[in-house]
């Protein structure tokens, strides 16, 4: 197995540096705001901006993503530990999907291994999901007032695709403007890549189960954008 390099090294302190502040911050203000797990979900999205430091895929998939599936899934309810259980992470799972963190963190695996020649579209993967249907989530519960579909409100849903299309530009400006990323194609023309990519986000979450949308939601994209060559 190869050794670490520096930039998997920064990767890693970068990675779990972020989430421990993400936990941090949701920690506390879970007294101020309605719903802490839902700031994780949308806030923990910023890995990406993380992961063009990695020089080695198993790094990136097996040491900065795969070890909150087991961690996370230690607080649900099928953890033996009660201490766990009643932890920082126990707390803020609780609060929503009892299992949708540990799918956020199996898409995150897959997606880290599967698309690590791909970080550009592996972000937007992982953007849809954290901020996309993060801000959806936010915006279609306490705004929304037309629902459309079963759950589904079109407050709700324009902010699905205001976020998705906002954060697409912001990851491909970062990647390919900052960075100067040359390991995936840019797009030729950004705003309306973004505009068509932020609309099939949005009818793909309008049409996902809730419970599943953490783990779907992120693979479809990320295959959609694999087969267009992105």
């Amino acid at each position: 197995m190869a050794a670490f390099t520096t930039g998997d090294i920064l990767g890693l302190l970068g990675v779990y540096g972020y989430v421990a502040c993400v936990l941090a911050v949701s920690y506390l203000l879970r007294n101020k705001v309605r719903n802490p797990r839902k700031l994780v979900h949308i806030l923990t999205g910023g890995i990406v901006f993380f992961w063009w430091s990695f020089d080695t895929q198993w790094v990136m998939a097996g040491l900065a993503a795969l070890p909150f599936v087991p961690l996370l899934l230690l607080t649900t309810p099928l953890s033996p530990f009660k201490k766990l259980k009643g932890s920082v992470l126990g707390e803020i799972s609780s609060e929503g999907h009892e299992y949708g963190l540990v799918m956020y963190a199996i898409s995150w695996t897959v997606i880290a291994f599967l698309m690590f020649d791909d970080l550009f579209a592996a972000s937007v993967a992982i953007a849809a999901m954290s901020f996309g249907d993060g801000m959806g989530e936010v915006i279609g519960r306490r705004y929304g007032k037309h629902e459309y579909i079963s759950h589904r409100t079109l407050e709700g849903s324009l902010a699905v695709f205001l976020a998705s299309f906002v954060a697409i530009i912001i990851i491909a400006s970062f990647y390919f403007g900052v960075i100067g990323y040359t390991g995936g194609s840019q797009p030729s023309m950004l705003l309306p890549f973004s505009f068509g990519l932020a609309g099939f986000i949005t009818v793909l979450e309008a049409v996902v189960p809730g419970k599943i949308d953490n783990l779907i939601l992120p693979l479809v994209v990320g295959g959609f954008l694999h087969i267009m060559g992105v």
